[in-house]
Order: structure tokens, then sequence, then C-alpha cells
């Protein structure tokens, strides 16, 4: 990522902060009814090549690498053999190999550890130095005002599709559910000379961080691995197979014996779902506790679910998406001691009827 990328979102104030100190922006993201750029230099993008790639690849993701391509992209999990999630990177195809997008807290790591595996397979994997990623979040009625004529076609309605270009790649993304009325959003990975034009060309969009996208994320159901839950989920728990993040079909890659063994032989006994946490009536200590891997608390159970992520939408609440026990309906959930609010899922969990 290059030094003038850099300053452009600094001079914009779209290097993201911590959680308290992106109330106002986030507050303003809500609200908002123009289009709306999000920096997510939290991320980097990588470019795996060489003829090897697909076959080294399927082998890897728990996610079937067949169905991507220069026009779908999937999110898909890297898993430890016991099955437990160490990345959740979204891939997507192009006419040399495919890209890679991941979450910097955790792709040093992953990273390495997929390149331990490469050994005389004839693949190269590098990170895309002079590339960044950027959230493209439309208005309610569908505008993308300037940066729809810059980014050119746009792909289709369906989510994961994806429009590619010579230097740059735009995917559809979940709809932002955060405010009143639900807004299409597209990442766009591109050079950094692409995105700069983006950028400093769209004087009709509001600028954001990457927590505008992290908000935007929490509030359509849609996950995250970061820091905190590395190791922390097998990938139904965060709903990979209702979000099409997920096969069951694939054959081998680390970890599948426990995810198909989950999926046929026993219940699913944890789900991720959607809550609010208001704090505008009631003391709180800040938002230090809210942060992905912190526990929730259900009656006398000090261990009913854990945070996957969580982002203010007001000076008043958070929304948090978290993992909990299926079997946890008798008591409220609590985080630092506060009620979380179920909220709607953005699409059907059928492990509620367990409950």
């Amino acid at each position: 990522m290059t030094q003038q990328w850099l300053e452009t979102l600094g001079d914009n104030g779209a290097i993201a902060g911590s959680a308290a100190d992106s109330v106002t922006e986030l507050k303003g993201y809500t609200t908002a009814m123009l289009p709306q750029l999000s920096a997510l230099s939290d991320h980097s993008a990588y470019e795996i090549t060489g003829e090897d790639a697909t076959a080294f690849l399927q082998g890897q993701f728990c996610n079937d690498l067949a169905k991507v391509s220069a026009t779908q992209a999937q999110i898909t999990g890297y898993c430890t053999p016991k099955g437990r999630l160490l990345a959740l990177p979204t891939i997507v195809g192009w006419e040399g190999g495919y890209r890679l997008i991941v979450p910097n807290s955790v792709a040093e790591a992953f990273i390495k550890r997929l390149t331990m595996f490469v050994m005389r397979s004839k693949v190269t994997i590098k990170p895309l130095e002079d590339w960044a990623v950027v959230g493209i979040t439309a208005t309610p009625d569908g505008n993308l005002g300037k940066a729809g004529s810059i980014v050119g076609p746009l792909p289709s309605g369906d989510d994961m599709a994806v429009s590619t270009s010579e230097d740059a790649q735009l995917i559809r993304c979940s709809d932002d559910l955060s405010g009143v009325q639900p807004r299409a959003r597209y990442l766009r990975v591109a050079s950094i000379e692409a995105q700069l034009e983006l950028w400093n060309t769209c004087d009709d969009a509001e600028k954001r961080s990457a927590n505008a996208w992290r908000l935007a994320d929490v509030s359509a159901g849609v996950p995250s691995i970061k820091e905190g839950v590395v190791e922390s989920f097998v990938p139904q728990m965060i709903n990979l197979q209702l979000i099409n993040g997920l096969s069951f079909t694939k054959g081998c890659y680390p970890g599948q014996e426990i995810v198909a063994r989950m999926q046929y032989l026993g219940k699913l006994k944890r789900h991720m779902r959607v809550f609010s946490l208001a704090i505008s009536d009631q003391p709180f200590s800040g938002y230090e506790h809210v942060t992905p891997g912190a526990a929730l608390v259900s009656g006398t159970d000090q261990n009913a679910g854990i945070v996957v992520d969580a982002m203010p939408t007001s000076e008043g609440e958070i929304l948090v998406l978290a993992v909990t026990k299926v079997t946890a309906t008798d008591e409220p959930f609590l985080l630092a001691e506060h009620t979380l609010a179920p909220r709607p899922m953005p699409y059907e969990l059928p492990s509620m009827e367990v409950a």
C-alpha cells in the first residue's frame, strides 16, 4: 500500500480508529442519503497464480473453488485439521489466477500457513502491494453517483457476482441493513492508481473508514475472522452454510471430516445471530468490552456465546454479531452486564427451530 494512498485516506479522515472514535462517523453513515466510499485499509489483497493454483486452493478451502471465476466470487473458510477457522477470505478469479482479500490482523499468519503447503506445486502467492480495497455503498434508491461512471458495468444483483476490468474487480456484496432502508454494496479491489481516481473524482460521495464497512457486514449477518476469534468457530457456527460460504460436496480440505460430521451426524449447538446493545440510558464503561472474542452470559451460563464483531451505530447503540448456544433461550444474553436485544436475521436461520 503506497504512501500516497495512505496520505489521501488520512486527509479524508478515512483511516479506521477504535470503535469509540468512530461513533460520529458511523452515525452519519447510517443516516446518509449520499453514496459512500469506505477505505478498507484494514484489508490486503493477494494474488495466487500458477498451473496448479486451482487444484491447490480446492484442497485448502471449505468452499467449492470450481464456482469461482472472473464473474463470480465467494466467501470461503480456511480451517485447522480440527475444523476451526483460521481465516475467512473473499476469493475471486481472473484470467491469470485468483485474488484473495483478507483482514490484515490475520493475513500474515494465514498466508504463511497457506504457503507452507505449496511444497512442489506450481503455485505462486504474492501480496498485491500496489492494489487496495474500497467499499462502495449506494443510496437507498441504488444510485452510485459519479462512482457509477468510474467503476464501469455493475455485476448482477446476485450476491458475490463480479464485473472484471483490466485493473479492477467489482464484487456485489450483501445489502447494508444498518440504516432505515437497505443499500446495495460493492467491494472494489483495484490498483491504487484506479482507487485514487475513484476517491478523488467522487466529490459527491461521503468518505468513510473501514469501520463503516464493518458495521454494514454486521448488519447483514456476514461474519469475519479477525484477531480475537481465530480458531474459535467451526464454519456452521458462523452460518457459512447459509451465505454460500461452505460446500458439503467439494471434497477434502483441512478439517473437512469435522465439518461434515457436524452437518450429517450431529445437531448444531451454536449459531450466529445479530443483536443490538442500547447504552444511551445506562452507565457503560466503554467499548473495550465489545470486541471480537468477548464472552456472552445467559443466566448462570458464563459461556453462552462469543462476539464475532461489533460496531456502534450511534452514541446510544452498538450492533453485535455473536455466536450463541442454540439452547440458551430462557434468559437474555448479557455483554459486560448489559442486555442484548435480538434483531431479525437478514436470512433464514433454521437452527432457531431447535430452541
